[in-house]
């Protein structure tokens, strides 16, 4: 009869559902939320951070103790209270092929700061007086008063090197350094990154992410 062949039909369809597998290279990761801006001059969000902190490196990063080590920076020296002095890796490339210099961490560190950017960052960096490039591999900042916090602030969530000339286009299309690179993203749906095999550091051992954005809880749990 028609109830007993809609089961049948239920019956296989399940059956052909569990066959399938997940891509085992890629990992789904749910957010409660799109990400607002990824351009890491800008975002504040959790999600827009969460995102940026593996498309863009920061000058220096902070380990499991919240401990400052290097990052982009492979060492630096205070000569006085008020100057630090970064000596930046050679061989970090962007995204998209060119060479990161202390052109860029300063075009970076400068948009934050000018107004040329509508970003609340910028007041992590308001006793910055000047930053200076001697050559392509040094970046000296100079701050009106000592100010402990510098390193900090120069670390992943609140500052990621960008290319320089980087305007507002940024925040629909990053090209950062970091160990993803971006492949595409559907408004309210999901951000997809993807392994950057070039990468400086430790490459990530996973080949794709896939952020997928699921706002109600239940459906969340299902998701799982």
């Amino acid at each position: 009869d028609s109830c007993s062949f809609v089961a049948i039909l239920l019956i296989l369809l399940f059956c052909v559902s569990c066959t399938r597998r997940p891509d085992p290279n890629t990992l789904v990761m749910i957010i409660e939320s799109g990400p607002v801006n990824l351009d890491p001059r800008i975002s504040t969000d959790s999600q827009s951070q969460r995102i940026d902190e593996l498309l863009f490196d920061p000058l220096v990063t902070k380990d499991d103790h919240f401990n400052i080590q290097p990052a982009v920076a492979e060492s630096w020296e205070f000569p006085d209270p008020q100057t630090c002095v970064f000596h930046l890796r050679h061989g970090v490339r962007f995204h998209d092929g060119r060479p990161l210099t202390a052109r860029d961490a300063k075009w970076t560190l400068d948009t934050m700061r000018d107004g040329s950017l509508v970003t609340i960052k910028g007041g992590a960096f308001k006793l910055v007086d000047r930053v200076e490039t001697p050559d392509d591999y040094t970046l000296v900042v100079h701050t009106s008063e000592p100010y402990a916090p510098l390193l900090w602030n120069l670390t992943g969530g609140a500052y990621g090197i960008v290319p320089y000339g980087s305007g507002k286009e940024l925040a629909r299309n990053p090209i950062g350094s970091g160990p993803f690179r971006f492949v595409s993203m559907t408004a309210d749906s999901e951000v997809v990154i993807e392994r950057n095999d070039n990468y400086w550091g430790e490459h990530a051992h996973v080949a794709r992410v896939r952020f997928s954005v699921v706002p109600d809880t239940t459906t969340r749990a299902l998701e799982l």
